[in-house]
């Protein structure tokens, strides 16, 4: 970790710490916050294959969100769905091969990231983007989702949004309850702090954090769908993955990798050709 990193996270934490010595509501509505606020900004520079790309501009909630399309006149059209503290340009390595297998591409920014506007970003806000492009742009054949972009996804289909497309979870935000308990431990908080969010998320959303879960909703998937997830990912624990393993579903292929741990997983050539493949299949 950087020094500017560790003077960023002393600060947080002392100021979380702080606000718990007087009240754990205080401190779990901070701690929310930063729990939604991408702090890392990856890859500035567009790569290549973006300077061949058409823009795309969304108006959500009052925000301007940005992305990008490649061929957007074919008849079948790829999703890119990009992970917390993620952009676009991330996801350079998919978007060729899949214009080859003669796929239209889009890859947005989502709120918070990238070229996007907004500071703080949220599930449901993640989903309302995804419901906005899909009456723009129709809908797609197929989603690739990466980490947070996975949960997002998950919820927006168990809706039964887009019944008919592929879709392939690379690493996605499993649980968020284990994201939470992840976010408490990193940041050395009380048992009062964490309920204070749970609180927190059931007051500002009507629901429990337990139902902002990938497993919850794929119980209301029928999506042929391709799960790729690593073994060492720290992240997102293939031990939220496990139950839906043992379960065996009809409609869900599993890949799991070892190594690769919760970012580079998406980045390694088996992967990408496997997504592809799944994807441009049918």
């Amino acid at each position: 970790m950087k020094t500017a990193q560790q003077v960023v996270l002393f600060y947080l934490r002392a100021k979380l710490n702080f606000q718990a010595a007087f009240s754990y509501k205080w401190a779990a509505k901070t701690a929310f916050r930063i729990f939604s606020t991408p702090y890392r900004k990856p890859r500035p520079v567009a790569p290549p294959i973006f300077e061949k790309s058409k823009p795309v501009h969304l108006k959500v909630n009052g925000l301007n969100i940005y992305g990008y399309c490649w061929h957007p006149e074919y008849e079948k059209k790829i999703l890119i769905i990009h992970g917390f503290e993620s952009r676009a340009y991330n996801f350079d390595r998919y978007i060729q091969p899949i214009i080859n297998a003669g796929y239209g591409v889009f890859a947005m920014d989502a709120k918070a990231h990238g070229k996007s506007e907004g500071k703080t970003i949220t599930v449901p806000e993640y989903s309302d983007m995804l419901r906005e492009l899909e009456a723009k742009e129709g809908k797609f054949n197929g989603y690739m989702a990466h980490s947070f972009g996975g949960l997002a996804i998950s919820l927006y289909l168990e809706n039964g949004e887009n019944e008919n497309a592929r879709v392939v979870l690379i690493a996605p935000a499993t649980e968020t309850t284990s994201a939470i308990d992840l976010f408490v431990r990193f940041f050395r908080l009380s048992n009062g702090v964490k309920a204070g969010i749970n609180q927190f998320i059931f007051d500002k959303s009507g629901k429990d954090p337990s139902y902002y879960s990938v497993r919850r909703a794929l119980t209301h998937i029928k999506n042929p769908l391709l799960w790729v997830h690593d073994e060492d990912d720290d992240i997102t624990p293939l031990s939220d993955v496990k139950p839906i393993i043992e379960l065996q579903p009809k409609n869900i292929e599993f890949m799991i990798t070892k190594g690769l741990g919760h970012r580079r997983i998406y980045k390694d050539n088996k992967v990408v050709k496997k997504t592809i493949e799944f994807l441009t299949t049918g």
